[in-house]
């Protein structure tokens, strides 16, 4: 796109000066008013009602747009109230009633900008109106040769200060290096400061209702800073808070820690959930009735015909492609999420290494700009296996397969659908299929950014609470993938100044940076090409097959159901692994190999035993507890021992501590016998938590202990949360269904995460029951930890 105009040196000095003048002395302003009555600003700010702050924001910002991110509800057309042509909706997006009549929000955003220098703020701007540039609605002017430079410039004689290339021997490195500015991108940046430093002087001055002259003149002394406020009452926090605070605050840095628990944690979900798929039949069979239920091919063509694979009864080929997506899409983001956690704790280890060794000013260690690249690069590939998902399963979704309809089946293997023609879709409904196709369209995709678009689907759920039974289960846990591959993008972002130029130094580097990838990458694939030629459509969840009645009272029939469903699901585990095992090539190395060679024990429902005859009251007497007796057998009953299989002798187990197995001895005892038997009998001792009812009952129910009796109940999601925050943990919300539960308050390091249950707000036991186990294996945590409050230890 054209730049707007092509000024002269001497025209951007000019300007330049003016407004970094303006800026200035506003700023000087807001700190002198900030460092004296900023607690006086906030009392009468949060005194206010909706409609008084309103009247402040007006009268200092007048037409402030109304909604979240103006900018793109006019590109897009959306529920705008200004008009497309106005470019302050492009250049201040942040600017708008939405966000800042939060209470809090205001108040954030005063505090950042009064006690810290523009410069601070200078990139962070330019990033703000970056859609303004890609829209091409608000495009900078150019001055060929030239560089503006902010950072660490703190006075108006050096902010905002042009170099010419041929006057300073490092103005084009500048530039080259996203250090500075072209001279155009620079008058907007200042532009926008210029208009945001006299909107907020001007709020401040209607809340202390003062003349900018009495304010000068007041010499009152400075005042201690009060303490950093948060947009969130409670004990959590989500990615859509820290979105929206974002513009309003300090710049966010580089966190490698923090990156590192999401990964581990979202490592350590994929691990349970390739577990659960091997342990838990009920869990195997819903996850493959929903993977079927966003299959493509239920779809209707445009003659409303079924697909060939489903047009009598579902076929074998119709549940091989179901089966093998369950498996394959388990095996692959385990992989990722494996691979990444590796990059992150190499990239923390380097800058370690280098820490202190070199500064802002200069160019990273080649060790350790490689590693950010090798990243970047794998972080760009990896968001597409989520992204892809998203156009395939989101159009077949329950709630939204009315919309769509399938082209005439040509191949049966390539589908193509398009969205009926004049459907009669209300507001909400257009505007998330909207959101869905600026995210698939990569050139909307690139134009909007991923995470503002994210953003605005999260929005649209809150504001909007029939928008939420849009997203089926699924869609909703796919889109907590793809924003969670989204915020490892924005991380490594905030790796300023360095993070500019990454794109320009991977170009010199592609050759290797690809190369290394597909070496990471190779075993995915290879499980992939081992699956082309395997029948997996014994997995089909028909007749009973997988039938496993664990939330029902326990009864000999029922224990003898679960049983049969683990022996289906293990002969179909052991099936796959015996293929795969001779299959792929270096199979050792693999994730699923380090499965199947771990210590981890599978659950397995022991032998009924029958219940002890009902006791007399002359029985009673003598001294025996029938209550005893029946908690003996619900432990017995649940035991985690091994079943006892007379009918087939025993297998030899794979050990994995001491010496090491050879090759071939390792790959012969997988083959034989791949569902390995550990101690779990050495877990670290915990403590004992005292919980309000509320909370036990929650726990209670997590380490249920199946009885003949009793029957456990659903979970509300709320009183979930309030439970772990009472034992410790601080919690966030990301985008999607994914909770994310950090310890604050444990001796623990690892953080853990948790699918909040969709469309409902409750969570089924059979799913709590999953939950429980989770706890278990990460935290060793058992039902017997959690006591009353009042109880004596």
């Amino acid at each position: 796109m054209a730049p707007s105009s092509y000024p002269t040196a001497g025209e951007v000095r000019m300007e330049a000066h003016e407004r970094t003048k303006n800026i200035f002395d506003d700023w000087t302003l807001l700190n002198h008013i900030i460092q004296r009555h900023e607690a006086t600003i906030q009392k009468r700010w949060l005194k206010k009602s909706r409609d008084q702050r309103r009247n402040t924001l007006l009268h200092a910002w007048p037409n402030m747009p109304k909604m979240h991110r103006p900018d793109m509800e006019a590109y897009f057309g959306e529920r705008t109230s200004m008009p497309t042509t106005n470019p302050d909706v492009y250049l201040w997006p942040d600017i708008n009633q939405e966000d800042l009549l939060k209470p809090k929000m205001m108040l954030i955003f005063l505090n950042a900008r009064a006690r810290h220098y523009p410069s601070v703020f200078a990139a962070a701007d330019y990033t703000s109106f970056r859609f303004a540039k890609t829209s091409g609605k608000a495009m900078p002017g150019f001055i060929n040769e030239h560089t503006m430079m902010f950072t660490g410039r703190n006075t108006p004689e050096t902010y905002g200060q042009l170099y010419s290339w041929e006057e300073h021997e490092d103005a084009f490195d500048w530039l080259n290096s996203c250090r500075g500015f072209n001279g155009g991108e620079g008058l907007q940046i200042l532009k926008v400061q210029e208009r945001v430093y006299r909107f907020l002087v001007e709020c401040c001055l209607h809340i202390l209702q003062v003349t900018r002259n009495s304010v000068m003149a007041d010499n009152s002394p400075v005042e201690p800073e009060l303490p950093a406020l948060s947009i969130s009452d409670g004990p959590t926090l989500s990615l859509a808070d820290i979105s929206a605070i974002t513009p309003y605050s300090m710049p966010a840095k580089l966190d490698l820690g923090r990156l590192r628990d999401l990964i581990a944690a979202k490592r350590s979900a994929a691990e349970d959930h390739m577990w659960s798929l091997r342990e838990d039949p009920g869990y195997f069979a819903d996850t493959i009735l929903e993977m079927k239920e966003h299959r493509q091919e239920l779809l209707l063509d445009i003659y409303g015909r079924q697909h060939s694979l489903v047009r009598t009864y579902l076929s074998k080929e119709f549940w091989n492609r179901v089966n093998h997506k369950v498996i394959l899409e388990a095996n692959g983001y385990l992989e990722i999420w494996d691979t990444l956690l590796s990059q992150i704790d190499q990239l923390i280890s380097l800058r370690r290494k280098y820490e202190g060794k070199f500064k802002d000013k200069d160019p990273l260690p080649t060790e350790l700009l490689e590693a950010f690249l090798d990243l970047d690069f794998s972080l760009g590939i990896y968001m597409n296996v989520p992204l892809m998902a998203l156009k395939n399963i989101v159009v077949a979704s329950p709630p939204m397969r009315h919309w769509f309809v399938r082209q005439p089946e040509q191949n049966p293997k390539n589908i193509q659908v398009t969205q009926k023609p004049n459907m009669d879709m209300d507001t909400t409904q257009k505007r998330l299929l909207w959101l869905f196709k600026i995210l698939w369209d990569d050139g909307q995709r690139r134009l909007a950014g991923v995470l503002p678009i994210l953003d605005m689907m999260e929005r649209l759920v809150q504001n909007d609470p029939k928008s939420r039974n849009l997203f089926s289960a699924k869609v909703a846990d796919t889109i907590a993938d793809y924003s969670l591959f989204a915020e490892c993008q924005r991380q490594i972002q905030l790796y300023q100044p360095w993070a500019s130029t990454f794109e320009t130094d991977a170009v010199s580097r592609q050759d290797k940076i690809r190369a290394d990838y597909i070496e990471r990458t190779k075993r995915i694939a290879q499980v992939e090409a081992a699956f082309g030629d395997f029948d997996s459509s014994s997995a089909e969840p028909s007749d009973k097959k997988f039938y496993y009645p664990v939330e029902k009272r326990r009864t000999k029939e029922n224990t003898e159901a679960m049983q049969e469903a683990e022996r289906n699901l293990d002969e179909f585990w052991g099936k796959l692994d015996r293929h795969l095992l001779k299959t792929v090539n270096n199979s050792r190395n693999g994730v699923w190999t380090c499965l199947l060679s771990s210590d981890r024990k599978l659950q397995r429902t022991p032998d009924w035993i029958e219940p002890p005859p009902k006791l007399s009251a002359k029985d009673r007497k003598k001294g025996a507890n029938v209550d005893d007796l029946a908690q003996d057998l619900e432990f017995r009953s649940e035991s985690t021992s091994e079943r006892n299989e007379t009918k087939q002798p025993q297998k030899d187990k794979v050990k994995t501590r001491g010496a090491a197995a050879t090759d071939t001895s390792l790959a012969k005892a997988l083959a034989q016998d791949l569902h390995i038997a550990g101690d779990q009998s050495n877990v670290d001792r915990q403590p004992t938590f005292k919980l309000d009812k509320r909370a036990l009952k929650v726990f209670s129910t997590l380490f249920y202990q199946p009885s003949t009796s009793s029957q456990p109940g659903e979970i509300p999601w709320n009183d979930f949360l309030y439970a772990m925050a009472a034992t410790g943990f601080a919690i966030q919300k990301l985008y999607g269904s994914v909770w994310h539960f950090m310890p604050s308050k444990l001796d623990v390091e690892r953080s853990i995460q948790f699918h909040e249950p969709h469309p409902t707000n409750k969570i089924p036991f059979r799913i709590a029951r999953g939950f429980g186990r989770r706890l278990f294996r990460t935290y060793g945590w058992k039902g017997d930890m959690f006591k009353p409050e009042d109880a004596s230890i």
